[in-house]
Order: structure tokens, then C-alpha cells, then sequence
């Protein structure tokens, strides 16, 4: 544009602004003087770059959105006034962060992107690249990329390539369908079925290149080929061309199917295939500018896990690209269905923090959450109290199982992969989320964390084993152990494992077991005693807790190497020294003996035998039989280890339910009145005060009893 210099006018003050009806000139005349140089101008264009910029991205609609929305607090006068110093929306969002740490899923930042100049891409190598890329980031938006230039300005020209890599989280159980279509070449690697660090990570899905060729068979007149290698399908996408003796000129690729190598074609007229060949090469080819698709389903993925992706785009330095159409595009199918964009919210770069410490307080709560099919809180090992909450009642209703089909929910066969938890099924009739799996392969106590109707399970752990193999599902509610072994009259001897977790009360099930088959435990880490006495055969069993509560709160507080609950035998009067019971193992010579039942420093009295224990005070309460008491070696009160059984004292237990002690008489009152086994009153002389007999009284205290009524005077 011509220079243009204004002296006098030009957007002058004066003139309210309005002395050129042109705005443009007027502007270039008011900022063309900022220009040093004479041969330079600066003009109203120059600033089209910068147009439309605003400092604060609310309109009014906006700002009509967050009024009112100011912290508040209530002051000492109770009036709800604006916290002060103010608390911005910055403030908010930081803690939000904090509470949601790096997100998990549905939060990525994109793969990360590696470019490389024309004269790094090898087309027929395995990694295509070479050397070190000459730009990364993670640029990624939908997944669409269209270039109608360079890759990037930094690239040498139209050719070139760029890799991405990084992490896929699904929000979503089940089988993801991928689908890419390019112009140009490309390929795709997703990450290896039970993979672990250092082996294996990824299975090169597709690799699309400019020529292939590929061995295959064909019948005269039909509309497909058979590739020789099944896994040759990964060179093979929609949209390609086939050219060979045999092949009608001109036949695209219509479809693939990676299982079986079948290629279906679409001629340009008649039928693909002319003459009937077998196993013969067949060329596959593109140009740059031809659109091919590929598409793959990926075997079944665990919500919010992630999965190692790759993907390249490529065009070889032999190639013109220059007029070409360049693009590729990434979609997927989630297992709810419908196609969507690969949003970057769903990838991750390869430097993302998935640590701990980054978690945040949110994801950290769902780890430690008790999932829908139970599990274990707190431990021996806890240094610290274990909070509980729940939005609904906890439900500890139990009814012991007593037979091997209560607590068999199915019995189906699965297939495993090694190093996944995932176990394909075709039926997953009555199995519930907490269920144990039993299984060649399935590592011991592995549990059902998902259920995908006849579909699959996902387990808890990662099975060590892959092939078709028997699964057994048992209940999970109440289970404690799976074992083997047999018995003879009231002896289980395990023939592998140990009674480690096994308690007495316990229930033993197995597939002749009688019903409520109970259980004591010894010392011996190899047997226990059953009862009723019984014969089983060697086989596979399965211990159940006889309870639905199970509190072990107090088990690092009773140490129950010095700490013993001793049971009653049989009754034991006031005054005994000798009380008879059920075991002695572990009781030791002086020993604490602690309840309601003994006398303050109430000690063992000697070793004791095996039926009973002597005491060196003498009962102060009747002992009945099936009650107990605690004897410890530890130091403090330790009654709590030991709950006794008549639990409201001062009651005592009989026979006949609990009775009120003779020093406590009944006293209760009903409908106001005071009803009372007895009365006493003692009255000493010293309390009498002297009366005369002018002294009157008008209150009385009215006594009913069932032979009459009586009143006492009361002054």
C-alpha cells in the first residue's frame, strides 16, 4: 500500500473523531507514524493477525452465570458475608486438582508425536523410521488429521512421516473396534493380550505401504481370494488394489477378514477372479492420494486400565506427494457402540505420571473402596483406626452354608490368556461379582471383579496360564479357605497346604460332608478336629465361617499366644476352686483369671491338667456350663478378649435363662410407680427428732402389697 501522510487530519480529536470517512486511512494514519523507517509502513492489515483478540473470554451471558457465586461464611452475628481474602476460580480449580489428582481416564493429554524428514523413512524396514525425530509433542485433537502442507514448518517438504505413541484407557469393559483410513501409508500396533513390562509389548496390527505381495488362491468367477498366511492380513486394507494373472484389472479390496485371510474384491465389471489359481502372488498396491481402511477389535479391555498404542503415517521420499490428498483419520467403537472421534481425552503420552503420588484424593477413595462383592478391611499389620461410611446399610445377614451345592454357583468352561484377567465365557448364569474362581491357571483366592453377560469375567488377579480349561465358582460370602485332605472319625488330615486362617467354629464343606460339620483347631499346622465324628474321603474341600460378622478388632490387643477364652465344662458353684473346662493348651502357673465370676488377683493355681484349671481364690459367682472367661499371661485387663456369655451383669447365667443376683433385687418402674421385691428401712435412734403433740402430719406414703394396702406417716 502506498505511504500516505496526513498532517493535519486523520482521525483528529477535534473532529470528534470523524474528520476521514474512511477508517481504515484514518488508523493507518494514526499508527503509520510509529514507523523509524522511511521505507517501511505500518499500516491497518498489519494488525488483521491480532483482530478480534479480547483479554477475557466471558461475555454477559457469562458473567450472569457465576454472579452470586463468591465463597461465603457465617460470621460471629451469624451473617453469611464473602470469605476474605476472596477465593477465586483459580483457587477452586487448583483444588480441585488436588482432589482429583492426574486423571486416570478420560483426562489424557494426547500421544506422543515424533516427526522425521523424508530422507528417515524406510518404507520396507520394521520400524520405518530412522535416526532421531526433528520435533516431538502431542498434538491430538479428534484424531483427523488433514495436511495440505508440510507436517509441520519445521519439515523439509510434503513427505516425511510422523509416529505417535502412548497409552489408551478405555472409560468402557469390553471389545473397542478401531478403525484408520489414509491417504498415504501407515500402520498400527496395539499392545500384546497379558503383557508385561519387557516382553512383548506391542502386536503389529496393519502395516499399509505402497506395494506388497502376498501369496494366494482363487476360483474362477468368484468375488474373493484366500491369502496362504492368514497373518498376511495385516498388509491388506480396504480400498487397495489387486493386480496379478487371474485378477480382473482394476479389483479393489472390499473386505478382510484377519481370522481366516479371506479378501473379498470388488471388480470393475464381472467377476475379481478370472481363472482359478492356487497359491500364487498377488500384488497389493496404492498410490498416495488412495484412501485405505483398516479396522481391528481388540480383545477384551479392562475400564480404566491402559493399553500401549502405536501408530505411523508415512509418505517414502520416491513419492510426488506434493498435489496429493494427504490425511488420516482415527476412530473407534466403544462396547456401548457408535462410532467416535479418538478423542486425545482417551490417550495418554508416553511420559504421563501414573504415579501414586500424583493420584490425588478421589481415585485414591475408589482404590480403597469395598467393592460390590465384599472384602477385607483394616489387618494385623494397620497402625491406624479404619473409617467405614456407606450412603446405605451394611448388610450382614448370614445363613452358614451346609452342603457343596449351596456354595457352588457354576461349574463352566473358560479360556484363559496368561498374564490377563480376563476369562472368556459363553455363560455366566448365576455368577455374581466376589466369587471365587477355581481353575488350572487361576492363581488361589482369584475373584470376580466384573461380569460382561455371556461374554467374559474380569478377575482380580492375572492368570499364569493360557488354553481352554474347567472353572469352578464358589460363593464367596463367608469363605475362608479351600484345602484338601481327608478324615477318619473326628481327625482332618490336609494333604496339601496348612491350617493358617482356619479357626475353631469354622465349617467344613465338601461333597459328603454331614450338614454344620464344625471345627477345632490345634496346634498342628497339618490337621484339626471335626465334628460329628466322619469318614471322608481324600478330596477337595472348602471352609466357611460359621458367622456373618466376623470382629477382629481386638486381635493385636489379645495376643493370643498368653491370651486364652477357657470354656466351661460343666457347673461350678459359688466358692470353687477348681473349675472344670474344656481345654487347657497354653495355660500356664499364675497366669491372670479375669471376669465377673473371680475375686480381684484371681490367678491359675499351679499347671494345670488337661479338663480343668485350679484357681487360688475361690468363685465369688456360679460358673455355668458353656460360659468363659479369660486367663492371660499379658499384663492389664484383658476380659475384652474373652466376651462372657451372660452379658448384662449383674445377672447371672442358669439354666433357665438369667437370674438377678440376691444382692441386686429387682426395681423397675411402671406406669410412675416404684415396684420393688422388697423394702427395708433401718432407722437409728441418733435420727429421730423429738415431736410433741401438737406436731401433724397430713402426707402419707401408700404401700400396695397383695394382702392389703399400707401407709407410712411422713413428716
Amino acid at each position: 500500500m502506498a505511504r500516505k501522510i496526513f498532517k493535519k487530519v486523520g482521525l483528529r480529536r477535534d473532529n470528534n473523531l470523524g474528520d476521514l470517512s474512511n477508517s481504515n486511512e484514518a488508523l493507518n494514519n494514526l499508527i503509520d507514524t510509529l514507523v523509524d523507517d522511511s521505507t517501511s509502513t505500518f499500516i491497518s492489515e498489519d494488525l488483521d493477525c491480532i483482530r478480534g483478540i479480547y483479554s477475557a473470554g466471558l461475555d454477559n451471558a457469562g458473567y450472569s452465570q457465576i454472579s452470586g457465586s463468591a465463597i461465603k461464611v457465617t460470621n460471629s452475628s451469624g451473617i453469611n458475608v464473602a470469605f476474605s481474602p476472596r477465593i477465586t476460580y483459580q483457587n477452586r480449580l487448583d483444588r480441585f486438582k488436588a482432589f482429583s489428582g492426574e486423571p486416570r481416564f478420560n483426562g489424557g493429554n494426547g500421544l506422543s508425536a515424533s516427526y522425521f524428514n523424508p530422507n528417515q523413512v524406510f518404507e520396507n524396514s520394521v520400524g520405518i523410521f530412522s535416526g532421531i525425530p526433528f520435533k516431538t509433542d502431542n498434538f491430538w485433537e479428534l484424531g483427523n488429521f488433514s495436511y495440505s502442507g508440510k507436517l509441520t514448518p519445521e519439515s523439509v517438504d510434503v513427505n516425511g512421516g510422523v509416529q505417535w505413541e502412548g497409552y489408551f484407557i478405555p472409560t468402557q469393559t469390553g471389545v473397542h473396534n478401531f478403525y484408520i483410513n489414509s491417504s498415504a501409508c501407515f500402520t498400527f500396533d496395539f499392545e500384546n493380550q497379558g503383557y508385561t513390562s519387557g516382553v512383548g509389548t506391542y502386536t503389529e496390527i496393519n502395516r499399509i505401504g505402497l506395494t506388497t505381495s502376498l501369496s494366494a488362491s482363487g476360483t474362477l468367477d468368484s468375488n474373493y481370494i484366500i491369502l496362504s498366511s492368514a497373518s498376511n492380513a495385516k498388509y491388506v486394507g480396504v480400498g487397495q488394489s489387486v493386480s496379478g494373472v487371474g485378477i480382473n484389472t482394476g479389483s479393489v479390496v472390499a473386505s478382510v477378514d484377519r481370522t481366516t485371510g479371506v479378501v473379498g474384491l470388488t471388480p470393475p465389471s464381472g467377476n475379481a477372479v478370472t481363472a482359478t489359481f492356487i497359491n500364487q502372488n498377488k500384488t497389493f498396491f496404492k498410490t498416495i492420494g488412495q484412501d485405505t481402511a483398516i479396522s481391528y477389535s481388540t480383545y477384551i479391555l479392562n475400564a480404566q486400565q491402559r493399553y500401549r498404542i502405536k501408530a505411523r503415517y508415512y509418505i517414502p521420499s520416491s513419492v510426488d506427494a506434493i498435489s496429493a490428498q494427504r490425511n488420516i483419520q482415527f476412530n473407534y467403537i466403544a462396547p456401548t457402540g457408535g462410532t467416535s472421534d479418538l478423542r486425545y481425552t482417551n490417550l495418554y503420552s508416553l511420559d504421563y505420571d501414573f504415579s501414586d503420588n500424583v493420584k490425588g484424593e478421589f481415585p485414591t477413595f475408589v482404590d480403597n473402596s469395598i467393592r460390590s462383592g465384599g472384602g477385607t478391611l483394616g489387618g494385623v499389620l494397620s497402625n491406624n483406626y479404619v473409617k467405614v461410611k456407606s450412603l446405605k446399610k451394611v448388610d450382614i445377614k448370614y445363613q452358614p452354608k451346609t452342603s457343596l451345592v449351596d456354595i457352588t454357583k457354576n461349574t463352566l468352561t473358560g479360556t484363559t490368556t496368561s498374564n490377563s484377567n480376563v476369562i472368556t465365557l459363553s455363560n455366566t448364569t448365576n455368577l455374581e461379582v466376589g466369587n471365587y474362581v477355581f481353575g488350572t491357571g487361576i492363581p488361589e483366592n482369584a475373584r470376580i471383579n466384573q461380569i460382561l453377560v455371556n461374554t467374559a469375567i474380569i478377575i482380580d488377579t492375572l492368570a499364569t496360564a493360557s488354553g481352554s480349561i474347567s472353572l469352578t465358582f464358589i460363593d464367596h460370602r463367608g469363605f475362608v479357605k479351600k484345602i484338601e485332605g481327608s478324615a477318619s472319625a473326628t481327625t482332618f488330615t490336609l494333604s496339601s497346604g496348612d491350617t493358617t486362617d482356619l479357626k475353631s467354629e469354622m465349617i467344613l464343606i465338601g461333597a459328603t460332608t454331614q450338614s454344620y460339620t464344625g471345627i477345632t483347631t490345634t496346634s498342628s499346622p497339618t490337621t484339626f478336629a471335626i465334628s460329628p465324628s466322619q469318614s471322608l474321603g481324600a478330596s477337595t474341600y472348602y471352609l466357611y465361617q460359621s458367622r456373618g460378622l466376623i470382629n477382629e478388632s481386638l486381635n493385636a490387643f489379645c495376643n493370643r499366644t498368653i491370651t486364652k477364652c477357657l470354656t466351661v465344662s460343666a457347673n461350678t458353684p459359688i466358692g470353687a476352686t477348681t473349675i472344670p473346662v474344656v481345654d487347657t493348651t497354653g495355660v500356664s502357673n499364675g497366669w491372670s483369671v479375669q471376669g465377673t465370676y473371680f475375686a480381684s488377683s484371681t490367678t491359675v493355681n499351679g499347671s494345670p491338667p488337661a479338663g480343668s484349671i485350679t484357681i487360688n481364690q475361690p468363685l465369688i459367682r456360679a460358673l455355668v456350663a458353656g460360659a468363659n472367661f479369660t486367663v492371660t499371661g499379658d499384663s492389664g485387663d484383658r476380659q475384652l478378649c474373652c466376651p462372657p456369655t451372660d452379658t448384662s451383669p449383674p445377672f447371672t447365667a442358669t439354666l433357665d435363662g438369667l437370674e438377678t443376683v440376691s444382692a441386686s433385687p429387682s426395681l423397675k418402674i411402671e406406669s410412675g410407680n416404684v415396684i420393688f421385691d422388697s423394702l427395708k428401712a433401718v432407722v437409728s435412734p441418733s435420727n429421730i427428732t423429738s415431736y410433741s403433740s401438737s406436731d401433724t402430719s397430713t402426707s402419707r406414703l401408700s404401700i400396695k402389697t397383695p394382702i392389703g394396702t399400707y401407709k407410712i406417716l411422713c413428716a
